[in-house]
């Protein structure tokens, strides 16, 4: 198929996917205004919960220490052995945080996060991990644990239950 044939083939389905939409719902009719949605409240996932005391588990990261956690895909390892805490903290969208065990569920090698891929990766073997620790590749089989973070203020706060 030529690129002049396919650029045919597109118009032709496009046309005809706004034709059906027509019938159904509307396309190109009426005009309606785009809805936006606001920021969370105060940096704050919807959904998260309020973090709790140390004794419960709760581990605070101030963002002082992690600047580029303020922005939307900044990411930050986490090393606090007193909290037996080692994990990558990355701010998945505006006002979510994600934290992942660091270390490689296949070989005990310290996985990155790959921003621009979205994903992490362990430099050892190759296992690559998803935000919420699923196994995209192996050789891992295991998933990465996750644990709770809510943003609170200038600090994150990780449920490390212990």
């Amino acid at each position: 198929m030529t690129k002049l044939d396919r650029r045919a083939v597109l118009l032709s389905l496009a046309q005809g996917g706004c034709a059906l939409a027509t019938l159904g719902m509307g396309c190109g009719g009426e005009w309606r205004q785009a809805e936006v949605l606001d920021l969370p409240p105060d940096g704050v996932c919807p959904g998260a919960p309020s973090p709790g005391s140390a004794e419960e588990g709760w581990v605070e990261v101030r963002l002082s220490d992690h600047p580029g956690l303020e922005i939307p895909g900044g990411h930050a390892p986490v090393r606090m052995p007193e909290a037996l805490l080692d994990v990558v903290l990355v701010h998945a969208r505006p006002g979510c945080y994600v934290a992942l065990w660091r270390i490689c569920t296949h070989g005990d090698c310290p996985v990155d996060w790959l921003p621009r891929e979205g994903v992490m990766e362990c430099p050892c073997h190759g296992s690559r991990f998803a935000l919420d620790g699923a196994v995209l590749q192996g050789p891992a089989r295991r998933p990465l644990k996750t644990f709770t973070a809510v943003r609170q203020q200038g600090s994150v706060f990780i449920l490390r239950p212990r």
